[in-house]
This record gives structure tokens, sequence and C-alpha cells, in this order.
């Protein structure tokens, strides 16, 4: 479902200043764009923790208990790099809406943040509702291989803090890309305006050479055609 804004026609006239001026069509508020950039931010989230536990392993970097949170050592420079894929995913899911979208970018990549978090409680209330299931498992761990999580600072500290990160990159996301769309369509608007300037040029032309040249002396005379005005054999 989407709120557009109202379409504006383009006006006849062939002016390069156009690509200056209000765009033709603008977007407004899209809730796919919002549902889209969501998916957007888990599939980059699962990349980046992909990518971390390959360079890990590489490195031959395997901990057993991994301290996130505090001011020095390992437990900074992992919660650094979790701020710094929070802000990358959600960035990254907010440019996704906010180029959908298009006319409010910053709102759509509110949207898509906001988006992330009703579809993970939707998972997990899915999940508490069929708890009583058979092998169904609510407790919440990391697969085998990879590290106990120890967090050096309180965990609402953490979700605050990400949250708002998460937030702040979304609405920035979504400007971002809103304003690369409106880029894209200020040079087609350019485009088509240099074209139909050439399509004016050239009928002005054509024009300008089917029209007879006046002579020296006032308007073209009228050349008689050969059969007429000869004098007649005798």
């Amino acid at each position: 479902m989407d709120t557009t804004a109202v379409v504006v026609e383009a006006p006849a006239r062939a002016d390069a200043s156009l690509a200056d001026g209000p765009l033709v069509v603008r977007g407004g508020t899209s809730l796919g764009g919002a549902v889209t950039g969501a998916l957007v931010v888990y599939a980059a989230g699962l990349l980046f923790v992909l990518v971390a536990r390959a360079v890990a392993s590489y490195a031959g970097y395997r901990p057993y208990l991994l301290p996130i949170g505090g001011t020095r050592g390992t437990g900074l420079i992992a919660a650094a790099g979790i701020g710094a894929g929070v802000l990358g995913a959600f960035a990254w899911g907010g440019y996704t809406a906010g180029r959908m979208g298009r006319g409010r970018g910053w709102l759509n990549g509110l949207l898509a943040a906001l988006a992330v978090g009703l579809i993970g409680a939707v998972g997990l209330g899915a999940a508490a509702l069929l708890r009583p299931g058979p092998g169904l498992d609510l407790r919440l761990h990391l697969p085998a291989g990879y590290p106990h999580i120890h967090f050096l600072v309180a965990r609402w500290v953490l979700a605050v803090s990400g949250t708002c990160l998460a937030l702040l990159a979304g609405v920035l996301g979504g400007t971002l890309g809103a304003r690369f769309h409106t880029r894209l369509e200020r040079r087609a608007l350019r485009e088509e305006a240099e074209r139909l300037e050439a399509r004016t040029t050239f009928a002005d032309l054509r024009a300008a050479i089917a029209e007879p040249a006046p002579g020296a002396g006032g308007p073209a005379e009228v050349i008689p055609p050969p059969s007429e005005g000869l004098p007649a054999h005798t």
C-alpha cells in the first residue's frame, strides 16, 4: 500500500531549467518499501555475521568466551564491530526503502527500522504460541562453534544504544536513497528537456529551409514555366 503525492504534469515548453525545478512525479510513504527495507536489514545482518565468522576462522581466532562492552580490549572492539554492523545493515535497509518510496526518504527509512522490530516481535510471538509443540526450544543461544557472549555492561544500555543507532541509520539511509533517486529523476528530466529542445530546433530549421529566400529587389519573382511567354514559331 503506497500513499503517493499529487502528480504534476510537466509543461510543454522545452527548457533545460526544468531539471532544476520541481520534479514531475514524486512519491510518498511506501509500506511495501518499508517491509522490503526490513527484509534487507535481516539479510545484511546475516551477511555481516557470516563474513565476521569467516574472517575470524581464517585468522584462527576462536575464543570460547567473547566479551562485549567495556572501555578497552576485546570487549570494546567487539562492541564497535557490532555497532558498525548494525549501522551498515539498517542504513542499507533504509536506503532500499528510500529508493522505493522516493519522496519522503527519511520517513521510509524510519518505517523500515520499525518494521524490523515488528517482524521480529511477530516471529517471537508465533514461536511463543507454538512453544508446547515437540522439538521447539525458545532458549536463545548461538550455534555450535560460536563463542559464548559475556556482556560487560547492562543489557538495557546495549538495547537502548542499539535501538537509537538503528533508527538513526535507517533515517540516514532513507534520506540518501531518496536523494540518489531524485538525482536520477533530475537527470532523466534534463535529458528529456534536451531532447525536446533539439526536436524543436530541428523543426524550426526545416521550416526555414522550406521557405523561399526573398530576392534583392523585394519578394521573389515567379518564374514562368518554359512553355509560357515564348514567341510562337512561324
